[in-house]
């Protein structure tokens, strides 16, 4: 699913649940998400991996998109030699986007990518990290922002988080 306009709906599922994206994919969601990162245990992550490997094997071109792991942990590097050259990723979600650096890295694989900004330094660096190639466009994580913040979930400031 090549990403041509900001879509309004984008359904995540845990790789380790290869079974859902069949499903996920027949919902209608503009964009399917396949999660390495939140939704996966990290001592799941290498099975994670290689369920995910296993689908895009006989997937559509362009099926699904992949959220990879952070930048500063352990699973980046393997996420990204995970997504090499598979033909059925349409793009990349960057979680925890705070440097061009890690977003140059994500770019070398080719991939358009949509890093989430969740923190004050991610905020901070907005502008530059808009400006790399293969971004086509922003997206922020509410919950992991506010803690960054420190604004309480349910306060005024914190609504909605």
């Amino acid at each position: 699913m090549p990403l041509t306009t900001p879509p309004r709906s984008a359904l995540f599922v845990p790789a380790n649940r290869p079974e859902r994206i069949p499903k996920a994919l027949a919902s209608g969601a503009d964009i399917v998400i396949v999660d390495l990162e939140d939704a996966v245990a990290p001592a799941a992550r290498p099975m994670a991996r290689q369920a995910l490997s296993d689908f895009l094997e006989t997937a559509s071109p362009g099926a699904v998109w992949v959220r990879i792991n952070a930048a500063d942990t352990a699973d980046f590097l393997e996420d990204l030699a995970l997504c090499r050259d598979q033909t059925g990723i349409a793009g990349l979600v960057v979680p925890k986007a705070e440097s061009t650096r890690s977003l140059a890295q994500v770019e070398a694989l080719g991939y358009p990518m949509i890093p989430l900004i969740e923190s004050a330094k991610g905020l901070d660096h907005l502008d530059k990290l808009a400006q790399v190639d293969g971004v086509v466009q922003l997206s922020f994580g509410a919950l992991d922002l506010s803690l960054d913040l420190g604004i309480e979930p349910g306060s005024e400031g914190g609504i909605g988080c």
